[in-house]
Parts: structure tokens; sequence; C-alpha cells
């Protein structure tokens, strides 16, 4: 399946967001199976032949919702990786934003998981991509404060995957934990989980 195209002008750009938010709330509401066109190009406010400007198959619309769901995250670790203070200070802001956008995001990561199985090949593979980009940030910071005597030696791959799955928790568990901890409370415990592995006592 070739890569959609990614428009360039900003109103484009505004109708290709348009229509990844209709077509995440629909995809979440009903599934694949029960996803409608038309009924996206009415909650985005176009015809269905603008729709079509965008995307060559129903498919395409699958695949725009789940690449849209890490857009931009791996960059924002990255600058925080890169940026000034401690190993551990980088690492519990990196985590936080990571956490904090999986939460924004979790229904939409439940619906990956729910339909991974029909996005095309290159689909999942972007996906799976994406997702180890991000978790090589955490392991590159892991190894240089490890390196540095600022972390416990561990090991920083299965670690970064770690920390990738709990980020997925209140996608899969959001049921449990309501009414039980904040968000905030959550992100703290969740960071602390990380953090008291690697920092010596």
């Amino acid at each position: 399946m070739e890569e959609v195209a990614k428009p360039r002008s900003p109103r484009a750009v505004a109708r290709m967001d348009k229509i990844t938010e209709a077509a995440s709330q629909e995809i979440i509401e009903h599934g694949f199976d029960g996803l409608s066109v038309s009924d996206i190009a009415a909650a985005a406010g176009m015809s269905v032949g603008g729709i079509y400007r965008y995307i060559t198959s129903k498919g395409d619309l699958l695949v725009m919702v789940c690449k849209g769901i890490y857009d931009g995250v791996r960059e924002q670790l990255g600058e925080i990786a890169a940026g000034e203070g401690s190993f551990e200070e980088r690492l519990r802001a990196a985590i936080d934003v990571y956490l904090r956008e999986c939460e924004a995001k979790r229904t939409q990561i439940a619906m990956v998981y729910r339909e991974y199985r029909r996005l095309p090949e290159d689909a999942q593979r972007f996906f799976m991509q994406r997702e180890q980009a991000i978790a090589d940030v955490f392991a590159d910071l892991v190894r240089a404060g490890a390196k540095s005597g600022a972390f416990r030696p561990v090991d920083a791959s299965v670690l970064s995957f770690d920390i990738v799955l709990l980020g997925h928790l209140p996608a899969f568990k959001g049921w449990a934990l309501r009414g039980v901890v904040s968000s905030e409370e959550l992100r703290r415990e969740q960071i602390q989980l990380i953090m008291g592995r690697l920092v010596p006592a």
C-alpha cells in the first residue's frame, strides 16, 4: 500500500487533521468494519468526493489514524534527551512527556491494538519503527547514565520497552484505574518505578 500523500498547504493540513480526527472517532466507536466514509465526510464537514482527494481507499483512514498517534513525540523526547540537566532529570522529563501523550491518546492506542492486523504490512512496520525509535531515546539515556555512574547497570533495551508499555496501561486498564488513582498520581508512580530501578539509594 502506498504512503498517504502528505498535504502541503495549511488548508490541506487542517483538512487532513479533521479527517483523521473523524476517522479515529468512527473506528473507536464502530470498529473498522463499521467505518463509513460518508459519516467521516459529514463529521469533517466535507463531501465524500472531498475525502477521496486525500485517500485512495477506506484502509488509508486506518493508516492515517495509526500514524498520527505518536506524531512528533520522538522529536520531543530527542530534544529533552539532548538538553540540559542531569541524566536523571532528563529521563524523568522524557518519561513524563511520553506518559502524558499516551494518556491523551489512550483510546487511539487501544484501537490500534484491536485493529492492528488490518493494517497493511508497511503501516505495521511504520508503527513498530515509531515505537522502536521512542524506546531508543529512553535506552540511549539509560545507557549514557549508566556509563557515567548516575544509573545502575541494567538491560537498557528491556527497560526502555518497560517504559513504552507503562504508557499503554491507561489504554488497557483504564477501567481498573478510574476512581482509584489520578492521572498525575499514576505518572508519578510509574516514573518512580523506573527511576527506583536505576538510581542508587
